[in-house]
């Protein structure tokens, strides 16, 4: 039976001379794979610029085969961004979230609530005015909530110092790999609890996105290496 759901699109790789295989993440039925048969094609150039990461797109497909590589029926786009592919900031935020939820969303069930986050997420990226130079951390804070690893709020004068392994605030210092730094820490702390009228300074906000990799990567093993870090961290320079 074909069936329909909204998706977004997290990673595209050429298949054989004319195809393209890409993956989605799809409001109903989790991540799936499609091919896309004959995309270089004249009838179906149009549907190249679809295949961006995180376009908001429509699919069609049958779902007798769910979870196994197979062919789309039809794929629409269901809201286009205004704004993002003309402003480096929103871009290369879209660029680093789109690389953090691939790896993230590589095999991922269904779910509604994570769906709708990063829909009004993206939304917003794209029609707010200013964009907070914080608001890549937030994103995985967030994140990390929904997908069941957030990190506990016990911040007090005795737990300042935020542990990666223990996903919680500890005592004492071990190491730069374990432990984000007491300022770092801190921070963390205002911005879970949505008590930080205004970003911190670069280099603390460039600590917390590397911590908060290090975190992610502690709790999922498809993160590997975002390339997108670097352009990132120099394009948010306020």
């Amino acid at each position: 039976m074909f069936v329909s759901s909204k998706a977004f699109v997290l990673h595209k790789t050429k298949y054989a001379d004319s195809g393209i295989v890409v993956k989605f993440y799809t409001e109903k039925y989790g991540t799936q794979t499609f091919i896309v048969k004959n995309a270089f094609s004249n009838k179906n150039r149009h549907l190249l610029p679809l295949l961006s990461p995180l376009s908001m797109v429509e699919l069609q497909f049958d779902d007798r085969k769910l979870n196994q590589l197979m062919y789309l029926k039809e794929l629409t786009c269901y809201r286009q961004y205004q704004n993002i592919p003309y402003d480096i900031i929103k871009s290369s935020l879209m660029m680093f979230y789109g690389e953090l939820l691939y790896r993230l969303l590589y095999e991922y069930g269904e779910d509604s609530q994570l769906y709708a986050f990063i829909e009004q997420r993206m939304c917003q990226l794209d029609e707010t005015e200013h964009v907070r130079p914080d608001t890549h951390i937030d994103f995985m804070i967030q994140m990390s909530r929904i997908l069941g690893f957030a990190p506990v709020s016990n911040f007090d004068n005795d737990h300042q110092i935020f542990s990666i392994p223990q996903s919680a605030f500890v005592h004492n210092w071990v190491d730069e790999e374990q432990n984000f730094s007491p300022m770092a820490s801190k921070v963390l702390f205002n911005m879970i609890n949505d008590t930080m009228p205004q970003p911190a300074s670069k280099a603390i906000r460039n600590e917390l996105l590397q911590g908060m990799l290090r975190y992610f990567k502690h709790h999922n093993e498809h993160i590997g290496k975002i390339e997108s870090v670097s352009i990132l961290a120099d394009i948010l320079k306020e």
